[in-house]
């Protein structure tokens, strides 16, 4: 696996913040540790082994970059959500998706757990996209295809990062389809809405095929980002270069857990985490995508994947607060 960090910055010109002009590279000095910070990253690393770890973190006053296996492609999965809503939320300051705006959903619209949505059908087939919104921000994964689909499909999020120019995230699938494929499945049935029917249809796939999905999802180049890629884009959400107001509330949520449980004192967090759901002993994926606003003022912004874990829940999250915890005191 290679291991690398770099010190360096995504964007070389000026561009106005919401609070002033942000600083040229080189203005301020950094305030990390690289060389102690790679030490640690490292070591939390090889804990981690066999899953690989990626991590960016971008200090939004200085704009200094640090990585480890930034530039590797990570699959998305819960954190699609994040790509998906800044595109929502694109859509939405230009007219074309009022709030109000009523959604219906159909059988062929549900997908797997969690999905309060999906849970309500038949009995609530209409939302409004105000209330997908709230849904999709807690990982409600029909609510984020709904929204998808609002917007003109996995295609159209993707033609919106190309126009905003954020290389290296890809979202192309809707998560019925990404769920169902990754488990050796055929697609999404509304009899498998809900935790224990969804676990049902799963152990209907033989062992040895639920596998190969499992590792052909890896390998698949469709709905992943590098830690870079994402970093590049909370970086371009704070700035204000995607057209929006930098309401990371909005964009991020708060969930709980996580870099939450690194923070100092006097810090302020949005964070967008969780985990795939395991099977067969593996989690294909756990992830943070968060930004700490410190007692000081200075804005950190974190993107971490942890991919291939057989560590059980606590320890997942464990491992990605101690990278938090290492960054934010290096820092």
């Amino acid at each position: 696996m290679s291991r690398r960090a770099l010190l360096t910055a995504l964007l070389a010109l000026p561009l106005l913040a919401a609070c002033g002009e942000a600083p040229m590279l080189g203005q301020q000095e950094p305030r990390m540790k690289p060389k102690r910070l790679q030490g640690r990253i490292e070591a939390i690393a090889a804990r981690a082994a066999p899953a690989t770890l990626g991590v960016a973190v971008e200090d939004l006053t200085t704009r200094q970059l640090w990585t480890f296996n930034g530039d590797q492609a990570f699959p998305l999965g819960p954190a699609a959500r994040v790509p998906i809503l800044a595109a929502m939320m694109a859509e939405a300051a230009a007219g074309r998706l009022p709030p109000g705006e009523l959604v219906t959903v159909r059988d062929v619209d549900l997908s797997p757990p969690p999905s309060a949505v999906a849970d309500a059908w038949p009995g609530r087939q209409t939302w409004s996209v105000a209330d997908l919104e709230t849904l999709a921000l807690h990982g409600d994964t029909t609510a984020l295809d709904l929204l998808t689909k609002r917007i003109g499909g996995p295609g159209a999020v993707n033609g919106w990062l190309d126009v905003q120019r954020i290389e290296g995230v890809s979202v192309d699938r809707y998560r019925r389809q990404i769920a169902t494929e990754a488990r050796g499945l055929a697609s999404f049935r509304a009899e498998w809405k809900g935790d224990t029917a969804w676990r049902k249809a799963i152990e209907t796939v033989p062992a040895a095929d639920r596998i190969r999905a499992a590792r052909a999802r890896q390998g698949d180049a469709r709905d992943t980002a590098t830690p870079v890629a994402m970093a590049r884009l909370l970086e371009a959400f704070a700035f204000r270069e995607l057209g929006l107001a930098p309401d990371f509330d909005g964009l991020l949520g708060h969930d709980a857990g996580y870099l939450a449980l690194a923070l100092p004192k006097g810090a302020r967090l949005a964070q967008a985490a969780g985990s795939a759901r395991p099977d067969l002993g593996t989690t294909p994926g756990s992830q943070a995508l968060a930004v700490v606003e410190l007692k000081d003022g200075r804005r950190i912004a974190f993107v971490i994947f942890l991919t291939g874990s057989a560590a059980d829940a606590a320890k997942r999250e464990a491992l990605i607060t101690d990278v938090g915890r290492a960054v934010l005191e290096e820092f």
